[in-house]
């Protein structure tokens, strides 16, 4: 079984991408929950869950993700997922969870949208690392 998480970037000061790869299900269950619940602990303005090196989902990977949602929703995080793959693709559309968590093809793409959404809310863009207007 492959591990399932790859690493963390820091896209910027408020933005943490988490890439996860190989099988997401119950073998890998436990590290895949911990690796995202570390990552939340941060505390970035928005998770980005990059799925895109994804082989497998399973009933236990789709549970993780929707724990990971609940967590980073305690924390006023915002929680997206990448994804291109049928591997997971496919799963999240026949659960419905596509209602549930934003899917963009790239990080890029995540955060792009997420920063539209803040502008149009009328929230400015941090311009420094501890700077608000």
């Amino acid at each position: 079984m492959d591990e399932a998480t790859r690493g963390r970037q820091n896209v910027s000061d408020d933005v943490l991408t988490l890439a996860l790869s190989g099988e997401l299900d119950v073998g890998t269950q436990t590290a895949t929950s911990a690796k995202i619940l570390d990552a939340l602990r941060d505390e970035p303005r928005l998770l980005v869950l990059d799925l895109r090196e994804v082989d497998f989902l399973g009933s236990a990977g789709l549970s993780v993700l929707i724990e990971a949602q609940r967590a980073a929703s305690a924390k006023n995080i915002g929680m997206c997922l990448v994804a291109t793959r049928r591997a997971t693709l496919l799963p999240l559309e026949l659960t419905g969870l596509t209602t549930m968590f934003p899917v963009f093809a790239s990080p890029q793409d995540a955060i792009r949208s997420a920063d539209a959404e803040r502008e149009q809310a009328g929230v400015v863009p941090r311009v420094g690392a501890h700077v608000r207007q």
